[in-house]
């Protein structure tokens, strides 16, 4: 499961009892390299209910991967961004730790 498909759902959860008219509703982090497919996913993401993030180009996806302070989190857009900021003062932020799964086509 990746990093991504893995908040989602953690965050499905929370759907039913979160309106999308209700302050504090969960947020789901999304990258893509495509503008208008994250604009497609972030409209999915807010029908369902759930603030979408977007971070940025899918090379950014690592800031959601196993063993960084977003990955899993159950929080809103304010915070998950929090999080997302603090990515390169962490451990794994500084030290430049390439995806943990490889591009399609670069595994062996």
């Amino acid at each position: 499961m990746s990093p991504n498909q893995y908040q989602f759902h953690a965050a499905v959860q929370d759907f039913q009892s979160a309106p999308r008219q209700r302050a504090g509703r969960k947020a789901i982090a999304i990258a893509g390299d495509d503008p208008d497919d994250l604009a497609t996913i972030a409209g999915l993401v807010d029908a369902f209910g759930f603030n979408p993030v977007i971070v940025g180009p899918l090379a950014e996806g690592v800031q959601l991967e196993p063993g960084t302070e977003p990955f899993g989190a159950n929080v809103s857009a304010d915070e998950l961004r929090a999080k997302l900021d603090r990515f390169p003062e962490s451990e794994r932020g500084r030290a430049g730790v390439p995806a943990l799964i490889p591009p399609r086509g670069d595994s062996p």
